[in-house]
């Protein structure tokens, strides 16, 4: 036998060699770490740097074009209404008989558009609306000024705006448009208080967005303060965006700017900035936190790991010691757990390990070799052994419909308790149909008829396999109404069956053996159970399985499928009952019993992302 003990803190006695520790683990553990804090704060800078920085890149481009094509909207939408509604009283201005009906026109028409200051057209001469008086002399040279600068040119159709803020205490634009039969053109002239466009222009947080002209002469500015009345970018340039892209609506990146711009009607262009310090600015302090946090993180680990080696270290050497002893055969041990902490219970398992090695090993090296009760006699005397047979078999699968997110509702007792009382019932069918448990997938059952033994035939077998989902469809009704009197939504499973040719045997190795089928036969048998989503049953089976049983049972054929790695059409059947057997008689009453709708087959989402199976027009 050999021994290791401890000479000193770093140097071992194992056997006749004396091992000298290079690497403490106190060393290792501060070593790692520090690795580990550094590596996840390149990494954490790396993606706030490129992914976070290149995802908000994105999203600020969006957000900007989005919110310029909403403004550019508004404003045309205001300018279209102003006209309009002028156009409709200068109509019905000229209609008037009394000065009377002509003053109730004035009133009425800038009691709807208050946002009005004036207008001129239309024979109604020069209207102020009442509440802006205070400016009469002001907008009577405005006016006049215009009719001089613009007065009617016959090869211009477009509406001319001008900027009139200087006059008054808030911003306010003035535009002549032209209206009437061509031959005949008349010029209205409207003048606007933008005070609410501009607000609308100032709700992008940190988005600039201002309306100019083709000359580049800004009519709506937010910052009605600023004294900037020239827009400073390149328009020709803008313009020339505009017309290689195709669209009235573009965006480009210059000078660490979001631009976007949206051309409107009359050669207005509204142009929306936002500077990519703003949209940076989350990510820089983001990434000065990272930083921070990572080195006091670092900080502390290396204090803390320094105290609590020691505690770690010495009971490590002494189970260092004890696995020499266990590997040499000697399984009695004389240590004991010094903490009660892991290395505590590792070291009480070492004690135990020793006593019972043997006989344990030999325990686990029976049992772990099959995974079913069926076959526990034979891989207890020793009949089982690696391979398999081809056997006629029915195979079974069983799903509950959006267990994920039925569980995510429960804790884990709750969950191992929901499905304890479901795995009992259903798995009761499939015994009392002398059927087989093949394994257990999360909430699903896989079950299998005619292997390892058969029930007489094939007929027999697929019959008892459809019985036992039958059999699971009541229980499943009962197990429901008392969830219901318990407050909680019912559970929905599917079944798919499928018969034919399987490989059945012990799968694995001479250490770990599981009983299984395996074949082409028992992934339909999956593929068709996924199936009753989309079909809204809860059973169905293929036609392999039908025509073993078609006479004894009623059934409602469902569209094909076309299933990966075959050419021709799977033919699916959705089970009803037993011949016989009373209700339900049809696809609607089971339907009605499980809780769902008739499917529109035209639109079914055939799983798009597996792409296995589409349903056959």
């Amino acid at each position: 036998m050999y021994n290791a003990f401890i000479i000193e803190e770093n140097e071992f006695y194992y056997g006749c060699v004396s091992m000298k520790i290079k690497y403490p683990i106190s060393l290792k553990q501060i070593l790692l770490f520090s690795f580990l804090i550094i590596l996840v704060l390149g990494v954490s800078t790396t993606l706030v740097s490129t992914l976070i920085r290149q995802d908000d890149k994105i999203k600020a481009e969006e957000n900007n074009l989005t919110l310029n094509g909403r403004t550019a909207q508004t404003v045309q939408s205001a300018f279209e209404n102003i006209q309009s509604n002028s156009y409709i009283f200068f109509k019905a201005f000229s209609m008037a008989q009394t000065e009377a009906e002509k003053n109730d026109f004035i009133n009425e028409f800038f009691l709807s558009n208050p946002d009005v200051l004036f207008v001129l057209g239309g024979g109604s001469g020069l209207c102020i609306n009442p509440s802006y008086s205070d400016y009469k002399n002001d907008i009577g040279f405005i006016v006049q000024k215009a009719a001089l600068d613009v007065i009617l040119d016959p090869q211009n159709q477009n509406s001319v705006y001008s900027n009139i803020s200087s006059a008054f205490d808030f911003p306010a634009i003035m535009f002549v448009y032209k209206y009437g039969p061509v031959n005949n053109l008349c010029a209205g002239i409207v003048g606007m208080n933008v005070s609410t466009l501009c607000d609308l222009m100032g709700t992008g947080s940190n988005n600039t967005t201002v309306l100019v002209d083709k000359d580049a002469k800004v009519l709506i500015n937010p910052d009605f303060a600023s004294a900037k009345t020239e827009y400073t970018e390149d328009l020709p340039r803008i313009k020339e965006l505009l017309e290689n892209s195709g669209e009235s609506n573009s965006q480009n990146v210059d000078n660490n700017f979001f631009t976007a711009i949206h051309q409107i009607k009359d050669d207005l262009f509204v142009i929306t900035k936002i500077s990519e310090k703003s949209v940076y600015a989350v990510i820089n302090r983001t990434t000065y936190r990272i930083v921070l946090f990572s080195l006091a993180v670092l900080f502390a680990a290396i204090i803390l790991i320094r105290i609590f080696s020691n505690g770690i270290t010495n009971p490590i050497k002494e189970l260092v010691a004890a696995s020499a002893k266990i590997e040499h055969g000697e399984f009695e041990l004389d240590i004991k757990p010094r903490t009660r902490d892991e290395i505590g219970l590792l070291t009480s398992s070492f004690v135990q390990m020793g006593k019972g090695l043997s006989e344990r090993e030999k325990l686990m090296t029976s049992f772990s070799k099959f995974t079913n009760k069926t076959i526990a006699q034979k891989a207890a005397s020793g009949e089982l052994t690696l391979g398999g047979e081809n056997r006629e078999a029915t195979i079974f699968f069983s799903d509950i419909r959006s267990f994920t997110a039925m569980s995510e509702k429960m804790n884990p007792n709750e969950v191992v308790e929901f499905l304890n009382a479901y795995m009992t019932k259903m798995v009761a069918c499939v015994n009392k149909t002398d059927g087989v448990v093949d394994k257990y997938i999360g909430d699903a059952i896989m079950a299998v008829w005619g292997a390892p033994e058969s029930s007489g035939s094939p007929a027999k077998d697929a019959l008892c396999a459809v019985t036992a989902a039958l059999m699971m469809r009541i229980e499943l009704f009962r197990f429901n109404k008392v969830r219901a009197e318990a407050g909680l939504p019912p559970v929905r499973i599917g079944c798919g069956i499928n018969s034919g040719p399987v490989v059945a045997g012990q799968i694995g190795s001479e250490d770990r053996m599981e009983y299984t089928v395996i074949g082409d036969a028992v992934n339909l048998a999956s593929r068709t159970e996924a199936l009753n989503k989309p079909f809204a049953t809860d059973i169905l089976i293929t036609e392999n399985t039908y025509n073993l049983i078609k006479d004894k049972i009623i059934v409602e054929q469902m569209p094909g499928v076309h299933v990966k790695g075959k050419t021709e059409a799977v033919k699916l059947y959705a089970v009803i009952n037993i011949t016989g057997k009373g209700k339900p008689e049809s696809i609607e009453e089971v339907r009605k019993i499980i809780g769902t709708k008739a499917p529109d087959l035209a639109k079914v989402n055939t799983d798009d992302e597996e792409k296995k199976y589409s349903i056959q027009a």
